[in-house]
């Protein structure tokens, strides 16, 4: 009866492969990342400046109100009698400024580049709230593996327990050993009931995330084990120049500076003041009208328009220079993250093709000893520890393939074949 128990447990630890299965539902990744793209407030406000900045093209490239105006000349000294005018002496004034050279056509270009940045902020945001979501989901997904691996263990030490209790009665084991096994026991509840408390934490930072009732279950996440990554290094740094959300808005800064250097130095150049004035404006038929023409000068264009320029010249050299940092540093990111992956990959395969078959060939070996009466049950245990450890690792493992691939996706600005 006792080698019944005991080859029964042994069984359950060679199937087992860390896949308890709960009975709640599973929660889709893809789901709850197009919830975020739809409720989470921040990737909101980031679209709605995205809207403003568009609002604001056309307010640029319209030309400023034009100003009306009533004239009554020649009014009688000591009165305010304005039907004793003359009416040649009553006049409308219709007066617009309009800008010279090209200069409306900058500022509507400026308004354009503007709000092609406020997309890229908005792109920005939307996948650093995807990546958010991502490695939350991943995170909770571990927490589920370290409570399923320590629950199984935890059942297994259970039974083992009954059999170690069974050995003693016939002085076929120590009390010492008797004893750690039961610390085990004590110490795997004791990590289960934590691992729980940690759980609710991280649903609730998924659930922040989603604008969810932060006490609201999410299921159970699901993670393939399959490692399809196989992207370059090259493609990947060219990616990240054309994708990068940063790198997009800060080349557009640039463009942005360029223009507005052009409109400084066309601030050196005049601006158009027309007026219309009609006249017998109450007299029944019209009268004459006339047409006034006046321009603005930058006389003071030693202190005012000349270090307008100077500005507009120190601005675009910031934005390269700031265009140069971020180019280095995103295709070194991109160059770390490659290499995490590249890490994470080598461990998922060593830990598929090696060492969990020579741990599940290691309980083999003690089973059988076991079985014969020749076995040590502490060197069962210690094998079943260390299976149950290498299980939690290859988990990890898969855990921080998936966050690389999702930061390294936040790098580049594309989502990459996993």
């Amino acid at each position: 009866m006792l080698r019944k128990i005991v080859t029964l447990v042994l069984v359950c630890v060679m199937f087992f492969q860390g896949s308890f299965l709960y009975g709640s539902e599973t929660a889709s990744l893809d789901t709850l990342i197009q919830e975020a793209k739809e409720k989470n407030p921040e990737i909101l406000a980031a679209k709605k400046r995205w809207e403003a900045s568009l609002a604001r093209i056309p307010q640029e490239k319209s030309l400023e109100n034009p100003s009306l105006g009533l004239t009554f000349e020649k009014i009688p000294r000591g009165t305010l009698k304005l039907d004793q005018t003359m009416p040649e002496d009553r006049m409308l004034t219709v007066s617009q400024f309009l800008p010279l050279f090209g200069k409306l056509s900058l500022k509507g270009k400026i308004a354009v580049i503007e709000s092609q940045m406020a997309a890229g902020e908005y792109k920005d945001k939307e996948l650093e709230i995807i990546n958010a979501v991502k490695n939350a989901y991943y995170d909770l997904w571990m927490n589920h593996q370290e409570i399923e691996l320590s629950e199984h263990t935890l059942h297994l030490l259970t039974a083992l327990a009954k059999v170690a209790e069974s050995r003693y009665r016939v002085n076929a084991m120590t009390q010492e050993e008797l004893l750690k096994i039961n610390l085990e026991i004590a110490g795997g509840v004791n990590a289960i009931a934590n691992l729980k408390l940690e759980q609710r934490t991280k649903q609730t930072k998924l659930n922040s995330l989603l604008v969810r009732d932060l006490e609201n279950s999410l299921g159970v996440p699901e993670l393939t084990e399959q490692i399809g990554f196989k992207d370059d290094i090259s493609s990947l740094y060219t990616s990240t120049l054309q994708n990068k959300p940063e790198l997009i808005i800060l080349s557009k800064a640039i463009e942005k500076n360029k223009n507005a250097r052009s409109l400084a130095k066309r601030s050196f150049f005049p601006d158009l003041m027309a007026s219309v004035v009609q006249r017998g404006i109450t007299s029944g038929s019209l009268g004459p009208w006339d047409l006034m023409l006046s321009f603005t000068v930058p006389f003071w264009f030693w202190t005012k328009e000349r270090y307008m320029v100077k500005e507009a010249i120190a601005n675009l050299e910031e934005a390269q220079a700031v265009y140069e940092a971020m180019k280095n540093k995103a295709l070194s990111e991109t160059k770390d993250m490659y290499t995490r992956i590249e890490i994470a990959k080598n461990k998922i395969q060593l830990y598929q093709d090696t060492q969990i078959p020579l741990l599940e060939a290691s309980i083999q070996t003690s089973m059988n000893s076991f079985r014969s009466g020749q076995g040590d049950m502490m060197i069962l245990l210690d094998s079943m520890r260390m299976f149950t450890e290498t299980q939690m690792d290859y988990y990890r493992a898969l855990a921080d393939y998936h966050m690389n691939i999702a930061d390294l996706e936040r790098a580049v600005g594309v989502e990459l074949e996993k």
